[in-house]
């Protein structure tokens, strides 16, 4: 391992005693000077890899999705909530759009008045049984728009929140129903309330 000169940053090798440059005498803090540098530096690199990681994990799932749909209720951002649900959703035949775009929009409106802060829990996968009752709502809803082969995960995740909503409740939970469909976190609109 070569020496570097901690006044001015040149390299000797081992044998060499003093610094041609600047006259700093070596000693053994300056032996290992450059090594200790990548030592730091590797152990940098990796401490930002495992950062980004989890960085990526919590922005890119199911309580990420719900955080943005959370935050686009409290904007009243109908469009970002509608843009939340299954593609195939938006497609059906069954489904009476006119009145589901009202009720998303009266919700929201709702949410964004009187909904002052939330807290997400944990995702969870819901039984076995759970989840064929959900494709078999797909199924129904998606006709032709759904693709069951490209329906990856599903989800449950319970939101708790507190609000000032009129002669109702001081708080509330909600389980929001999330889905991966088509490599996407989406929300399938029918919310269990406790």
């Amino acid at each position: 391992m070569a020496k570097v000169c901690s006044k001015c940053g040149v390299e000797y090798k081992n044998s060499a005693t003093r610094c041609v440059m600047c006259g700093t005498e070596f000693h053994d803090a300056h032996v290992y000077a450059k090594r200790k540098r990548c030592i730091i530096l590797g152990i940098t690199g990796v401490v930002l890899a495992v950062v980004l990681g989890v960085l990526l994990v919590l922005s890119t799932g199911p309580r990420a999705a719900v955080w943005r749909i959370m935050e686009s209720h409290k904007r009243n951002d109908v469009e970002a909530i509608v843009e939340s649900f299954p593609d195939f959703l938006m497609e059906s035949e069954v489904l009476d759009e006119k009145a589901f775009m009202v009720d998303v929009k009266s919700l929201a409106n709702y949410f964004s008045k009187f909904i002052f802060s939330y807290s997400i829990g944990q995702a969870q996968i819901p039984s076995a049984r759970e989840q064929e009752e959900v494709v078999e709502v797909f199924r129904y809803f998606g006709g032709d728009a759904f693709d069951e082969e490209r329906l990856e995960e599903i989800r449950t995740v319970w939101v708790d929140y507190k609000g000032n909503i009129p002669s109702f409740w001081p708080s509330r939970a909600s389980r929001f129903l999330m889905v991966k469909y088509d490599g996407r976190w989406c929300w399938w609109p029918s919310n269990v309330n406790r």
